[in-house]
C-alpha cells in the first residue's frame, strides 16, 4: 500500500469516526443520502468534509468523492463489526477512546485560536523567517545545486527543444509548458540537492557546469531530460530562498509562528491553572520497577 493511499485511510477513518460521533441523532433526508451502512449513513454534507479533511494532508494525488464514499463504507463496516464483537467496550479500548476525544477537543482548540486566525503568512514574513534562521537551517556542509530540467519522451523532440533554447526561448516557459511530468507545474524546478544526489546520468556534467548554463539531453530511464543549473553553493554559503520556494518558506515560517502562539498560550494557561505536580513519586517509581527487574533476574538466576 502506498504512503499516500494509508495516509488518506488513516485521515479519513479518524473523519469517519468524527463524522460518527457528531451526527447525534440528526436524521438526513433520504434525497441527501449518498451512502448506508445499516443505521449508519454517509450524506453529501459528509462526504465534503471528508474531502476536506483529506486535502488537508498534502499527497500527490486525492481520492475522488466515489472513491471516498467507498472507503467511509469499508471503515463503516469494520466499524461496526468491531462494536458487534465488543471492542468499544474493551478496557484499552475505552481508554484510548478516553483520550481520542481529550485530543480531538484539543486540536480544535488550536484550530480555534491558532490555525483559522493565522492561515497563512506573507512573503514578506517567510523571508524574515529565512533571514532568521538560514545559519541554522540553509547554510550548507557540502555543495549544493539547485537544477530546473525539462522531461521529454523522445530524443527527437528532446534534440528540437535544445534547438529552441539555444535559440533564446526562455527555459521557464518551455519546461512550464511541454514537461510530460509534473515538474511542469513548478516550471521543471527541481529546488536544492546534494550535488552527489544528482541522478548519474548527469552528475558528472553538472559538476562542470556554470550557473546559467543549459546541458543534453541526456537519457534517464524512459525519458530524454535537458537541465539547466540556476545556483551553485559551496560548503559554508547560503540555500537561496527561490530555490528553496517561497511556499515552502511560507509553510515553514506559517508553522514557526504556530508553535510559538501555541507555547504562549499554552505557557498562559499552565500558569493560571491549580495543578500538583509530584515528580518525586516517578523517580521512586523508577527505582521500584528497577529494584524488581533485578530481584527477578536475582529469582531467575537462583532458580538455575
Amino acid at each position: 500500500m502506498r504512503r499516500e493511499t494509508v495516509l488518506i485511510w488513516v485521515v479519513l477513518t479518524a473523519s469517519a469516526v468524527a463524522l460518527c460521533a457528531c451526527k447525534g441523532g440528526r436524521r438526513a433526508d433520504e434525497s441527501e443520502i449518498v451512502g448506508r451502512v445499516g443505521d449508519a449513513v454517509l450524506t453529501v454534507d459528509d462526504l465534503e468534509r471528508l474531502d476536506a479533511d483529506q486535502h488537508k494532508v498534502k499527497m500527490p494525488t486525492y481520492l475522488t468523492r466515489e472513491e471516498l464514499m467507498e472507503e467511509w463504507i469499508r471503515s463503516e463496516v469494520v466499524y461496526q463489526h468491531a462494536v458487534d464483537e465488543g471492542v468499544d467496550r474493551e478496557k484499552e479500548c475505552v481508554w484510548r477512546l478516553d483520550n481520542s476525544t481529550k485530543g480531538i477537543v484539543i486540536q480544535r482548540f488550536w484550530e480555534l485560536n491558532i490555525y483559522d486566525k493565522y492561515p497563512d503568512v506573507t512573503d514578506k514574513e517567510a523571508l524574515k523567517w529565512y533571514e532568521d534562521n538560514k545559519n541554522e537551517k540553509y547554510r550548507v556542509k557540502t555543495t549544493g545545486v539547485w537544477l530546473r530540467r525539462i522531461l521529454l519522451n523522445s530524443k527527437e523532440s528532446a534534440e528540437d527543444v535544445m534547438r529552441r533554447l539555444k535559440a533564446g526561448e526562455d527555459f521557464v516557459k518551455i519546461a512550464g509548458s511541454e514537461s510530460v511530468t509534473p515538474e511542469k507545474l513548478e516550471a521543471g524546478s527541481q529546488g536544492y540537492r546534494r550535488l552527489e544526489d544528482v541522478p548519474a546520468a548527469y552528475r558528472d556534467a553538472v559538476a562542470k557546469m556554470k550557473v546559467g548554463d543549459i546541458a543534453g539531453p541526456f537519457k534517464l530511464a524512459n525519458f530524454y531530460v535537458i537541465i539547466k543549473l540556476e545556483d551553485r553553493v559551496e560548503p559554508g554559503g547560503y540555500l537561496k530562498p527561490e530555490g528553496i520556494g517561497m511556499e515552502l518558506l511560507r509553510d515553514r515560517a506559517k508553522v514557526a509562528l504556530w508553535r510559538k502562539t501555541a507555547d504562549t498560550i499554552g505557557t498562559d494557561l499552565v500558569a493560571a491553572a491549580d495543578i500538583e505536580r509530584h515528580p518525586e513519586r516517578i523517580r521512586e517509581e523508577a527505582v521500584d520497577m528497577a529494584r524488581g527487574k533485578e530481584s527477578s533476574k536475582g529469582a531467575s538466576a537462583e532458580a538455575k
